[in-house]
């Protein structure tokens, strides 16, 4: 969606380079920051992020049938 100007393109590089960043940061700090939560405080974080990837999946089930039969 940047389209063909130069710096819109590299203000998505520069983005995508900063989300890299921040992910290898978030990966490197993961041991700690499990030492620091303990187990219940990683269970409890597990379970709050499946429910929201479960609450994600039924919608883009319904976005799907919404679309494939036609709601206008």
């Amino acid at each position: 969606q940047a389209g063909g100007a130069i710096a819109n393109q590299a203000m998505v590089l520069l983005i995508l380079a900063a989300v890299m960043v921040l992910v290898w940061i978030a990966l490197v700090m993961a041991t700690r920051l499990v030492k620091v939560i303990g187990v219940t405080g990683t269970n409890v974080i597990t379970r709050v992020l499946g429910v929201i990837l479960g609450a994600l999946a039924v919608q883009y089930v319904v976005d799907g049938l919404l679309g494939a039969f036609g709601k206008t």
